[in-house]
C-alpha cells in the first residue's frame, strides 16, 4: 500500500512539473526590432523573388497565359503576381511585430491585405496605370525599416 501511495505521489509531482513547465511568459515570445527586421525582410524578399519567378515562368510559357493584350496582362497579374504577395502577407501576419511596434506591423499587414483585395476586385486599375498600388504598405514598410517589403 505504501508503495502505491509513493507511486501516486510521484505521478502527481511529475504532472505538476510538466504543467509548470508548459506555461510560458508571453513577453518572452516578442521579437526584438532586429529579429523582426531580419525575418520580415527575408519574408518580403522571398515573396518578391517568388512573384518575379512566377511572372517570368508564365511569360516564357506560351500556354500559361490564355488571353492576349490587356486580358493576358490581367491574367498575369491575378494568376501569377498576386498569389506570392498574398502568401508573403500571410507570413508577415504570422510573424507578428517587434516589441513596442506591434500595431505598426499589424497596420502593414492590413495595408497589404486591403490592396490585394482592391486589386482582386478591380485588376484593371493596375493595368490602366492609375498607380499607387501598395503605397500605404510601402510607406509603413519604410517606417519599420523593411527595405525588401517596400519593393512590392
Amino acid at each position: 500500500m505504501a508503495k502505491r501511495v509513493c507511486i501516486a505521489v510521484l505521478g502527481v509531482v511529475a504532472a505538476l512539473a510538466v504543467v509548470a513547465g508548459c506555461g510560458g511568459d508571453s513577453d518572452d515570445d516578442s521579437l526584438t526590432k532586429a529579429e523582426y527586421t531580419q525575418q520580415a525582410n527575408a519574408i518580403c524578399q522571398q515573396g518578391e523573388d517568388e512573384k518575379n519567378k512566377e511572372i517570368q515562368a508564365a511569360v516564357n510559357d506560351p500556354k500559361a497565359i490564355s488571353g492576349q493584350g490587356q486580358e493576358g496582362e490581367l491574367e498575369l497579374l491575378t494568376e501569377f503576381a498576386l498569389p506570392p504577395i498574398a502568401t508573403m502577407t500571410e507570413e508577415l501576419s504570422d510573424l507578428g511585430g517587434p516589441s513596442g511596434e506591434e500595431e505598426k506591423a499589424e497596420a502593414l499587414v492590413e495595408a497589404f491585405e486591403e490592396e490585394i483585395e482592391k486589386i482582386e476586385a478591380n485588376p484593371k486599375s493596375v493595368i490602366s496605370g492609375s498607380g499607387g498600388e501598395f503605397a500605404e504598405a510601402n510607406k509603413l514598410a519604410g517606417e519599420l525599416d523593411l527595405k525588401a517589403c517596400g519593393l512590392i
